[in-house]
């Protein structure tokens, strides 16, 4: 049904190839100078993310955190994202992009530096709650994108989605190798070298917000830029649909369900029913990160320039829906492995068509607000589907064989 909602977006909406392999090309016409602080405002951001996510839950139990504690870091993150999202893509309209931007990075680096001083428990939740009230870095940066190119160029949203993945893989990987390093080097314990972590990315990250204020001291797009802009496509016809959003923030809410699917789902899973350790799923995790990323910089860019967006979301759900169902009957490899990177594969088609099709679809002076309404959409499902699949995995567990 999602993947029929995902070609239902008005026909007029839809690129013709011609027309998306010349609006592919204006990517390479932008100057790298303008993308540089885009790119790197984001992946930076989800590299904090991706630390947090890997680290958080045991420096949490290294403070006798319950699990429902542990839980509420979650919670408090996407709580906090689904409300201050919105808020930040207004605010990115008046004062400019990549002001918001660089907010959001500041948001983000504060937030590690207060987690690294924390010694309580409530410091930590707070940390994260800051956290997720400034991650807006991804919308913002796909409306900058949507304000340079024009209209919504499908390559740099995929170069976005890209950054943004990319930060996500890479973070469990330094946690664990700065955290080795201090532990060997200055035979700090544990608990400090997690917080020597946090400090470290939050110093990163105000290093790259110093980066892009001499890069572009001025601002990327200034309010009045932003402007111009929406004025420039206010004649664009494919905006008119008004059932387009409500489809395309459903067709969110469901790649981000098949993504809890993919990684908390399916580690309770691998564990009880194939019997992988710790290790071998992060090695799973990582392979899977990294299909995402290769996808949506060099495959989403190439489907999209012959079928379009739409038909490359309606592809990339349908990728989906045959990944979960194979990964989880085939137990044997290699087949078991093709069936869940063929998930991966899926979810960073989808995902970045999902984006391309909300800037093509969108008025251009909601076109920023829809972006972040995609977000809000996608942190509202984190909050509930983690609960909701975990509470389905234990109830499958009673039946001694699958369905049929």
């Amino acid at each position: 049904f999602v993947a029929i909602c995902s070609v239902a977006t008005p026909p007029h909406g839809r690129l013709t190839r011609r027309r998306l392999s010349l609006r592919a090309g204006t990517v390479a016409e932008v100057p790298a100078k303008s993308l540089l602080p885009i790119s790197m405002s984001v992946f930076v951001q989800m590299l904090g993310e991706g630390i947090a996510i890997s680290t958080i839950p045991l420096h949490l139990l290294s403070f006798g955190a319950s699990p429902l504690q542990v839980g509420l870091a979650t919670s408090c993150f996407s709580v906090a994202q689904m409300i201050c999202c919105p808020i930040l893509i207004s605010a990115s309209s008046r004062l400019g992009r990549l002001r918001v931007l660089r907010a959001c990075l500041a948001g983000a680096a504060f937030a590690s530096l207060l987690i690294s001083i924390s010694s309580s428990i409530v410091g930590i939740l707070f940390g994260r709650l800051l956290a997720g009230a400034f991650a807006a870095s991804v919308p913002v940066a796909q409306a900058a994108v949507t304000d340079i190119v024009s209209d919504g160029a499908a390559t740099a949203l995929s170069r976005v989605a890209a950054a943004a993945q990319l930060g996500v893989v890479v973070g469990p990987a330094v946690s664990a190798f700065v955290a080795a390093l201090l532990g060997k080097t200055f035979g700090w314990p544990t608990e400090l070298c997690v917080r020597g972590v946090f400090g470290g990315i939050g110093l990163v990250a105000l290093s790259v917000l110093a980066i892009s204020l001499a890069l572009t001291p001025g601002g990327l797009t200034t309010a009045t830029e932003a402007t111009k802009a929406t004025k420039a496509t206010a004649g664009d016809p494919s905006t008119s649909w008004s059932l387009a959003q409500p489809l395309l923030r459903m067709v969110a809410v469901t790649i981000a369900w098949s993504l809890t699917l993919m990684v908390s789902t399916y580690a309770m899973f691998a564990n009880r029913c194939l019997g992988y350790n710790q290790q071998k799923l992060s090695l799973i995790f990582s392979t899977g990160a990294a299909a995402t990323v290769t996808t949506q910089l060099f495959l989403f860019p190439v489907l999209v320039s012959f079928w379009g967006p739409n038909i490359t979301c309606f592809l990339g759900i349908i990728f989906v829906a045959i990944g979960l169902s194979g990964f989880s009957l085939c137990w044997h490899q290699p087949g078991h492995m093709l069936f869940y990177l063929l998930t991966r594969v899926g979810s960073g088609c989808a995902d970045t068509a999902t984006a391309t099709l909300v800037a093509k679809c969108s008025k251009p002076k909601d076109r920023a607000r829809n972006l972040g309404l995609i977000t809000s959409s996608r942190a509202a499902s984190r909050i509930v589907t983690p609960v909701a699949s975990a509470d389905l995995f234990e109830a499958s567990l009673s039946h001694h064989a699958a369905p049929g």
